[in-house]
């Protein structure tokens, strides 16, 4: 039975650090692989034994490591209000042709390319976002989509919108409301429209005064005007209702169940038992990522932050290459990793780096230098815990790496990528400091590296796959497919062990996983979850050839041990009963 494959696990091992064959990080990292040729690598590099050697040897080979570092720099897609306004323009024809859908498409591009409100006062007197938000909210008042219409209304009256065309937004508003039965609101929105209509009847024309009044007074006074309250509420959009584990939380182990704990062994490592009986159907866990990337195939479908499918997407201030499904989730992306990536995005997917090695950024950009110099000290000592249960930068630091099995050259790739992304890093002033010295690293820099490095062994074990499942129907799982969006690392899941006949399946709400029993537990037993390739589908042999390959272990789970048959290989003479 073939095992271990060489070649295979080699491919396994560089596709995790360039996914894209039209990058040039490959070239990159071949063309100082042939400088310094294999006896160099092999030899001194080997013998190496800590990232931070491995990062300063590589740093000093010369120019043909900063040949290429120094041609880091700003590449990202600018916002372009020309762009924005021809776009409007275009989703308001579909929009008097009856056709909404078109008009929301074209809108999602005007309102994701427009600079912020001011910005460019050469087109649409510096208005371009408000324009296309407020054409944008007509799309979707058409459409039905009352909740996302009003969130755009409130953000393009937020954006300055025109005071003299203002009515028109709280007249839409009201129809909105008194669509969603919140009959109050309406009255007010109507009521606030027929007051800035009259206070902006000289400049928007008699006519246009005098036929709007009289359609607004019809439908106020269907509702009534008797009460007029003047403040009104935001209307959030509502997220993907998250689930709960069942029985209760463990205190170890917030994100798992009171059904679950973690122990370990020489022959397993960490892995998780049930506590207590596990029934088919209980939620054992339901984790927040640590951190997650989304696919850049899905920049334009998908918020950038929580990963839900796009309606009406908002974006961010400076750059057009990604999209959020809200100000909220714009706001904590901006405030955290998206202020160093942005204007590098471009660069970093052109580089053709795999989403392993984005996510082993993003580790870094969502909490800053500080949290990281602030823990230094104490992470040696975390490391020393091998029992340590999830929560927290300590726990991702301590997951597997098998770093005394990793190839010379392997590690030669993955140092050169973290140099790359290190100075990726340098100059969107991660490091609060203008650092461009070719001569060595700071001590923040070494050390930053070297969580790079970490980073991008550990991700290539215990990342997820982030993926939505697409039905034709709700609740029509007959022909469903899933759809791959994003990675992330998911401290208490990565407890986990593999098992080809698994006792857990996991499925994602937004960014958070779910783990749910396909089978009944008992007490002590391992609660196990799948990599990838399971019995009823795949023969013994490609198991564990891809097992040994991509996550360098041998399965011996009881399907394994007792080669069970696939589904298409069982006969009906094969069944035993006992």
């Amino acid at each position: 039975m073939q095992q271990h494959d060489p070649t295979y696990t080699a491919l396994c091992n560089s596709v995790t650090l360039q996914s894209n064959n039209q990058g040039f990080f490959l070239d990159f990292a071949d063309h100082v692989t042939d400088t310094v040729d294999s006896e160099w690598i092999n030899g001194k590099f080997a013998l190496l034994r800590t990232d931070e050697e491995r990062l300063r040897a590589c740093y000093e080979l010369g120019d043909c490591v900063h040949g290429v570092l120094q041609n880091v720099q700003e590449l990202y897609r600018k916002k372009s209000a020309p762009l924005s306004a021809q776009k409007r323009r275009e989703a308001e024809r579909y929009l008097d042709a009856g056709d909404p859908r078109q008009a929301l498409l074209l809108c999602n591009h005007a309102v994701i390319r427009a600079p912020p409100t001011g910005a460019d006062p050469s087109v649409d007197e510096g208005l371009s976002l408000t324009l296309g938000l407020a054409v944008r909210s007509e799309s979707l008042l058409q459409l039905e989509e009352h909740e996302a219409c009003l969130s755009d209304i409130q953000l393009a009256i937020r954006e300055g919108f025109p005071l003299h065309r203002r009515y028109e937004l709280y007249w839409r508003m009201g129809r909105s409301y008194r669509e969603l039965g919140q009959v109050p609101k309406a009255r007010v929105s109507l009521q606030l429209a027929l007051t800035l209509l009259e206070e902006s009847k000289d400049k928007i024309g008699p006519l246009e005064a005098i036929s709007s009044s009289v359609r607004l007074q019809n439908e106020a006074s269907q509702l009534g005007m008797e009460q007029l309250p003047r403040q009104l509420e935001a209307t959030p959009i509502k997220g993907p209702t998250v689930p709960t584990v069942s029985r209760g939380r463990n205190p170890d182990m917030p994100s798992a169940s009171r059904l679950v704990t973690v122990t370990s062994s020489p022959e397993q490592g960490r892995y998780a038992v049930a506590t207590g009986r596990i029934a088919t159907g209980d939620t054992v866990v339901v984790e927040a990522p640590y951190a997650a990337c989304l696919l850049p195939d899905m920049f334009g479908t998908h918020c950038h932050h929580c990963f839900v499918r796009l309606l009406a997407p908002v974006g961010c201030s400076e750059c057009s290459g990604i999209a959020f499904c809200s100000t909220n989730c714009r706001d904590q992306a901006v405030g955290s990793y998206h202020r160093y990536e942005c204007h590098y995005m471009d660069l970093l997917v052109g580089s053709g780096m795999s989403i392993l090695c984005h996510l082993a950024l993003r580790m870094l950009t969502q909490s800053g230098l500080q949290h990281f110099l602030g823990m230094k000290d104490t992470l040696q000592e975390s490391f020393l815990q091998p029992n340590m249960h999830p929560g927290g930068y300590a726990s991702v630091y301590n997951l597997v790496t098998h770093a005394d099995e990793r190839p010379a050259k392997d590690f030669m790739h993955r140092t050169l990528m973290a140099l790359f992304l290190l100075r990726c890093l340098q100059e969107a002033h991660f490091f609060q400091t203008n650092t461009n010295n070719t001569d060595a690293l700071s001590p923040d820099e070494l050390f930053i590296g070297s969580l790079i490095i970490r980073h991008l062994q550990l991700l290539q074990f215990n990342a997820h796959e982030i993926f939505e499942t697409q039905m034709e129907a709700p609740n029509k799982f007959r022909g469903s497919k899933t759809l791959y969006v994003g990675v992330g690392i998911y401290p208490t899941v990565a407890m986990f062990n593999h098992d080809c006949h698994p006792a857990l399946a996991r499925y994602f709400v937004s960014k958070y996983i779910v783990l749910r029993a396909i089978r009944p537990l008992d007490t002590g037993d391992c609660v196990s979850e799948n990599y990838g390739p399971i019995f009823t589908k795949r023969p013994l042999d490609f198991r564990q050839r891809t097992l040994c390959s991509r996550y360098w272990f041998k399965c011996s789970c009881q399907a394994c041990t007792e080669d069970w048959p696939t589904y298409d290989t069982l006969t009906s003479d094969s069944l035993r009963l006992r």
